[in-house]
């Protein structure tokens, strides 16, 4: 049951941020669409899987964001983002050569502080940080080798929410009544997302980048 309330909350919050960005802007307030890629890996204890490293593996990201200016250079931006997280493994046995990737996607709530480093213009640069949480919506193991895919459903061994922080650089172009949103940003991943049944390997917290494009109106 709180799985299904967490997984509903979510939603109403994207339909809410998507009505608000096909409206025109408030003072004070912008809504807007981005999207991009991740580049997705994870900090393990032990450091390895079954011997083999962690690797980084490129997903998507995208999703909907509202700017809302406080007084000054700062604003205050929350957003519901679909991200893919995750790594993936290289492995060799024999002659045989395959891919194991972990492919782990949440809905991600960033609640971000904005400060823009310069007054005005064009152009305005800017960094954030702030909190996220995350909700897992796919948790599995694709391995691929020799030709062949094969998936394995993992779910059950990762816990339904995530908590970390995300800081980045962002730029912001105008463009009359819209705007184009660049940013560059990182998420360290603090929870171990690995439920408690999990006993090898003991802990799995997420690292990623995301690089994404956006349009504010």
């Amino acid at each position: 049951m709180k799985k299904v309330i967490r997984n509903l909350s979510g939603i109403l919050v994207v339909l809410f941020l998507l009505s608000l960005a096909t409206t025109p802007a408030l003072a004070g307030i912008r809504s807007g669409i981005k999207g991009g890629i991740t580049l997705a890996n994870v900090k393990s204890v032990p450091e390895t899987f079954e011997g083999y490293k962690w690797e980084t593996k490129m997903g998507l990201a995208g999703g909907v964001f509202l700017e809302i200016g406080l007084p000054g250079p700062l604003s205050i931006q929350p957003e519901v983002l679909y991200v893919q997280k995750g790594a993936k493994i290289t492995i060799s046995e024999g002659e045989i050569t395959g891919t194991l990737k972990a492919n782990i996607d949440y809905l991600e709530i960033p609640l971000l502080l904005k400060f823009n480093l310069v007054s005005g213009g064009l152009t305005i640069p800017s960094i954030y940080a702030g909190p996220y949480v995350g909700f897992n919506t796919k948790a599995e193991f694709v391995i691929s080798a020799a030709g062949m895919e094969q998936k394995e459903d993992i779910k059950d061994d990762i816990k339904n929410t995530e908590f970390g922080v995300t800081f980045g650089l962002g730029l912001t172009q105008k463009l009359g009544v819209l705007n184009l949103t660049l940013d560059a940003r990182y998420d360290l991943g603090l929870s171990n997302i690995l439920e408690e049944t999990v006993t090898e390997p003991s802990s799995i917290k997420t690292r990623t980048w995301l690089f994404m494009v956006g349009i504010s109106f």
